[in-house]
């Protein structure tokens, strides 16, 4: 398989500011890139089993264009979805601020996704409690809502970026890119998909 890329946004509350849509189209150079990275991580699969996150050289991470987004909730605005889905396929969840019917290039938004990309297994859901008690299930009322784990779950809401791996999966959260928390800054966040499996995750701060 050939490498893809996925852009990873979050809590745009109806604001997309420039650095956020030309960092998915592959604007900026690579020397703006690896000095705006927060966090570059390489994907490891040890031989022992499940995955782990090493840390990369931000040079490594090199300006594309994305071939997948995926918007983690609180979109706030359709025109958000129209302008992400003329870069690539979009796929986005509703957040808790969403109360409008929102589509996008995958159609209707929902309120959690499960999909492939590239061999890889994606799961999307705003709130992370919500999206843990969706993966995990919520003893003994609420089962799990299915029994393969994703290779990595993507969440929003809390506008902080996360990076971090829980049990065999990945979990990340790429910040917001116009509503910054806790003095965390805007950022987004890329993956790099090659050969059937995560290769490369990078936080970005945005301007």
């Amino acid at each position: 398989m050939a490498s893809s890329r996925i852009g990873v946004i979050s809590d745009t509350h109806g604001s997309l500011p420039d650095p956020a849509y030309h960092l998915l189209e592959g604007a900026w150079s690579d020397e703006e890139l690896a000095g705006s990275i927060l966090v570059a991580s390489e994907v490891s699969y040890p031989a022992e089993g499940g995955v782990s996150l090493v840390e990369a050289d931000a040079e490594s991470v090199r300006s594309r264009p994305c071939d997948l987004i995926l918007h983690a909730g609180d979109i706030g605005s359709q025109l958000i979805l129209d302008e992400l889905g003329a870069i690539a396929r979009t796929v986005a969840v509703l957040g808790n601020n969403d109360y409008a019917t929102y589509w996008c290039s995958d159609g209707e938004v929902r309120d959690l996704r499960s999909l492939t990309h590239e061999g890889v297994d994606i799961f999307m859901q705003h709130i992370p409690k919500e999206m843990e008690a969706s993966l995990c299930g919520r003893p003994p009322l609420r089962p799990a809502l299915g029994t393969k784990v994703p290779d990595l779950s993507v969440h929003g809401h809390t506008h902080i970026s996360r990076l971090e791996v829980i049990g065999s999966r990945i979990v990340l959260c790429p910040g917001s890119p116009s509503q910054a928390r806790r003095g965390s800054g805007h950022a987004a966040a890329l993956v790099d998909v090659e050969e059937g499996r995560l290769a490369r995750i990078a936080l970005v701060r945005l301007p």
